[in-house]
């Protein structure tokens, strides 16, 4: 055997080998290269990704701190409205306490109201027959009212006729009076004129018994 061909065959094997190994770093670098431009592709897309989801989170972080805040402000006004309420609940329990103690001086007014009404209705009963009997009073008033204006006009009638009477029986009077008047002088002058006969009587009586001496 011709020991040329072994070196030869080594030579190609080893330019093949080497070819190999240069296709394979060629191929490992093109690799490489698709890789790199992948992972940068990749890269930028996670960048861009990063980005995107850095804002996205960045705004959902401003969200959620908005919203935060938020549920602060409505817990503070929770709170306060708790506060509130509770106020509320102890004035509504005040105001319970004050409508519990209104209903019951309500409900003794009503039943006073009640004792009142049945009172009043007793009363208004009386007060109607009572009504009635005056009614009935009334009419017997009123008939005995219309007797004694007959009465009552008679009696003036009567009256009347008495007043008649009494001016007859004064100018009666007065003419009974001036004839005892006139009867009275009439008798004053008999008396006088009596009187008068009398000493005359007397003096003639006297004068027979004791005549009248002489002188000489």
């Amino acid at each position: 055997m011709d020991p040329a061909v072994p070196k030869a065959t080594l030579k190609v094997l080893g330019l093949c080998a080497v070819l190999l190994v240069l296709v394979a770093a060629v191929t490992v670098s093109v690799a490489v290269m698709v890789w790199r431009s992948e992972a940068v592709g990749k890269l930028r897309g996670c960048r861009e990704r990063a980005a995107n989801e850095s804002r996205e989170l960045g705004n959902r972080v401003a969200e959620l701190e908005r919203e935060r805040a938020r549920l602060q402000r409505a817990a503070a006004a929770g709170a306060q409205a708790e506060d509130a309420l509770r106020r509320e609940a102890a004035q509504a329990r005040g105001e319970r306490k004050k409508l519990n103690a209104s209903l019951a001086s309500c409900r003794e007014r009503a039943a006073t109201l009640e004792a009142n009404a049945t009172a009043l209705r007793d009363e208004v009963l009386a007060l109607r027959r009572e009504r009635a009997e005056l009614a009935r009073g009334k009419a017997a008033l009123q008939e005995e009212l219309a007797r004694g204006e007959e009465l009552v006009l008679g009696l003036r009638r009567r009256l009347e006729e008495a007043a008649e009477q009494r001016r007859v029986l004064r100018a009666r009077g007065e003419q009974c009076e001036a004839r005892q008047k006139e009867l009275e002088a009439t008798l004053r002058d008999y008396a006088a004129e009596v009187d008068a006969l009398r000493r005359r009587a007397r003096d003639r009586a006297t004068g027979r018994r004791c005549p009248p001496s002489r002188k000489g």
